[in-house]
């Protein structure tokens, strides 16, 4: 049993239950409808769970959050339909949400395809290198009668040792990185590599942007629903967990009330600027808030976007220079006793 759902299964359950709400079914219903007709165990004991917890709570976002199976963003966005009373827009956002989630995840790991690909071999290179080129080398420097010191000397130890434990070595790799990709899956993980990559300025500018997306979604939701600016953006400021976002609207908020206006103390904050900030203020003036607000929500979604798609693009290149240089230095130290010798000979 799986215990949470991919994005790609958010946004087909998001989609469903918009439309089924559209049709004028309650969400008790429209769950029932859906765990009828699921199709695999997997999914049917997913709605069964939420369907029990559903019928407990009375409410869709607390079901969801007592099933443990939904993410953070979707419980709260679903909390913020219940309470606007637009569930059935609130899901239609979701579905569209986790639809491009899932396309910039795809595009990511596209993306880091071939550099993982380049990678193993350049490791399978090096392998081979210091497991069998190496051992050769060295018997030719010991019929030569050559003294290996410095640098080659080092070079041949550190062969020694590898190939001593190159099996061990290999499993406890593989193991290390099947745990490790075990933990990034949980939130303890991810905020743990958040928190360990934070100092990145390109970390920071992801981690905001994709904060200042969910934020900017919210509020525009709970603006159309006609509730006031004050409320609203209560009820949006909750929806981001990162504690960086936080205390940028926190201090907004602080600016609220010494008289400053919504728009420029989300500026003043931090929260937005550039043309983002410019599109939010002709918003309000103009009372196209909303439009204002989804647009900056998807342009930070696409901004984030394009900054990982960087970051991915600098790794392919500097893997390479690295363990060139790696493979570089190794021969270059080999080959320097020899060349000391064949020019003692000449």
């Amino acid at each position: 049993m799986q215990k949470a759902l991919n994005d790609n299964e958010l946004s087909s359950l998001a989609k469903q239950l918009s439309m089924l709400l559209h049709s004028g079914i309650s969400a008790l219903e429209s769950v029932s409808i859906l765990r009828e007709d699921a199709a695999s165990s997997d999914g049917k004991e997913i709605l069964d769970g939420l369907y029990e917890k559903l019928e407990e709570t009375g409410e869709l976002a607390e079901a969801m959050q007592q099933t443990g199976w939904f993410p953070d963003y979707f419980q709260k966005m679903t909390a913020l339909g219940e309470q606007s009373g637009t569930l059935e827009e609130t899901m239609a956002s979701l579905a569209s949400h986790y639809e491009r989630q899932e396309t910039m995840l795809t595009n990511i790991r596209n993306a880091l395809t071939y550099p993982l690909i380049l990678l193993g071999m350049l490791f399978a290179i090096l392998a081979v290198l210091v497991t069998q080129v190496m051992p050769v080398f060295e018997q030719v420097f010991a019929q030569l009668g050559i003294e290996m010191t410095g640098v080659t000397s080092v070079v041949f130890r550190i062969t020694h040792v590898l190939q001593g434990c190159s099996v061990v070595l290999l499993i406890l790799v593989l193991a290390a990185a099947v745990a490790g990709i075990v933990w990034l899956r949980t939130p303890e993980g991810r905020a743990r590599l958040l928190k360990l990559i934070w100092p990145l300025p390109t970390a920071r500018k992801i981690s905001h942007l994709t904060a200042c997306a969910h934020f900017s979604d919210a509020l525009s939701m709970a603006l159309h629903c006609g509730l006031d600016v004050g409320e609203s953006f209560s009820l949006a400021g909750a929806v981001s967990t990162q504690p960086q976002f936080q205390a940028l609207l926190k201090k907004a908020e602080e600016l609220q009330n010494e008289g400053e206006e919504f728009a420029t103390s989300l500026s003043k904050a931090g929260i937005y600027s550039g043309m983002n900030a410019r599109l939010l203020a002709i918003g309000f003036r103009t009372g196209d808030a909303e439009d204002a607000l989804k647009d900056i929500s998807i342009r930070a979604e696409e901004q984030a976007e394009a900054h990982l798609q960087s970051a991915i693009g600098k790794i392919e290149p500097t893997m390479t220079a690295v363990l060139s240089i790696l493979t570089g230095l190794i021969l270059v130290s080999v080959m320097l006793p020899l060349l000391s010798v064949m020019a003692g000979i000449g």
